[in-house]
């Protein structure tokens, strides 16, 4: 399981890398003493659990929570009881007052494996669930056309609707592994299903003209080509 820790303080920073240490199949793959930090960490890496304090300098952990579109797990750490509640009502999987004993940090490791465990043994929802504008859409992934990216965000177009979301592209090309996708230029994932037709160095799919970037041409008519029909 890999885990991140997000905490401004040292010695809770020490505590709590000591306590993955220890713990079988745990891995800390970084230590954050601010949001942002993490936020550049996990855009480009996998993590399955963080460990998350609510008082952190430029913004709280539980603003930093509710800003991610598709966050890891997460056990908050903090010494205020009292968000207790706004930790719950986020889903998090456990809440851990400072100071806590060894035994108490492997239950709540122990709920954030069940909670994994569980999740894996589910079948594959063809689904995805975005968060925008107080709004959270389900979108079915045959419906996406492409994702392109721009700054900080990324918009996911579909034939009745575009979205637009902070992240990166490469968070959403994890997201849709497994599917009918490619990169096709540094900006755009396009649904390879979706696609009406390619002309020279364009893909039109519905209403849009995508260009395709030298570099992955080969590769996407290769796999066009390969395509039952």
């Amino acid at each position: 399981m890999n885990c991140i820790i997000i905490e401004d303080e040292p010695a809770a920073q020490s505590i709590l890398e000591q306590h993955i240490s220890i713990c079988p199949g745990m891995q800390c793959c970084g230590v954050f003493g601010d949001a942002f930090s993490a936020q550049a960490f996990i855009d480009k890496n996998s993590v399955d659990l963080m460990f998350l304090d609510i008082n952190l300098p430029e913004m709280s952990g539980v603003s930093f929570l509710r800003s991610l579109v598709n966050p890891p797990l997460v056990i908050f750490t903090t010494a205020y009881q009292q968000y207790a509640i706004d930790g719950f009502d986020l889903e998090i999987v456990d809440f851990l007052l400072k100071p806590f004993s060894f035994e108490r940090f492997c239950k709540a490791v122990n709920k954030a494996k069940s909670r994994i465990s569980t999740k894996e043994s589910l079948p594959v929802l063809n689904r995805i669930s975005v968060k925008t504008d107080k709004r959270i859409y389900q979108l079915a992934i045959d419906d996406i056309l492409f994702v392109e990216t721009c700054g900080d965000y990324v918009t996911i177009h579909c034939p009745d609707k575009k979205l637009t979301v902070h992240g990166t592209l490469k968070s959403w090309e994890e997201k849709l592994k497994g599917f009918s996708f490619m990169k096709v230029h540094r900006t755009t994932i396009v649904n390879l299903q979706r696609i009406d037709h390619i002309e020279g160095n364009q893909i039109y799919t519905g209403r849009h003209i995508l260009p395709i970037a030298e570099p992955y041409k080969a590769q996407l008519l290769e796999i066009m080509f390969k395509q039952p029909s």
